[in-house]
């Protein structure tokens, strides 16, 4: 599964996922009325919320890959009041936010069911679809994985 390569390229083994509880999900969804990706609750329920290290937006910055870096995925009381939060500042109704970049944009979920990867731009208050499934938008940041020295 791609985000055990990410767990393996990005982060810190003494720092490893944070724990997301079926329950937490639930809280979620029934707050806002949706269903998060098969894609995601599956990787988030088996692995964790993933927080990579400084090495993933070194990496975007460095080489100047097109890609807003992935700061780290939300537990769900931050879900639900960055998504409360950011509504008030121009979020869409109709999206959840689930991760951040290290600006504090958000990564979100259609509520519709739509399985792509929304990337919300406070600064311009623009959104935009980033990649197709949880699984495109993981496996993307390991394909800019530096060869490791060995």
């Amino acid at each position: 599964m791609s985000l055990d390569r990410f767990i393996s390229l990005w982060m810190d083994p003494d720092y490893p996922p944070r724990r997301i509880s079926e329950p937490e999900l639930a809280a979620v969804e029934s707050r806002f009325d949706f269903e998060f990706p098969l894609e995601y609750r599956e990787a988030a329920l088996r692995h964790g919320l993933v927080s990579p290290t400084i090495a993933l937006l070194d990496v975007i910055v460095d080489d100047e890959h097109h890609i807003a870096d992935l700061s780290q995925m939300l537990p769900a009381d931050e879900m639900i009041s960055r998504t409360e939060d950011w509504r008030d500042m121009g979020l869409p109704l109709d999206m959840v936010a689930y991760a951040t970049d290290c600006g504090g944009n958000l990564f979100c979920f259609r509520t519709d069911g739509s399985p792509n990867i929304f990337y919300f731009d406070h600064d311009f208050g623009t959104l935009e679809t980033v990649a197709p499934s949880f699984t495109a938008w993981i496996e993307a940041y390991c394909a800019i994985a530096p060869e490791r020295e060995g």
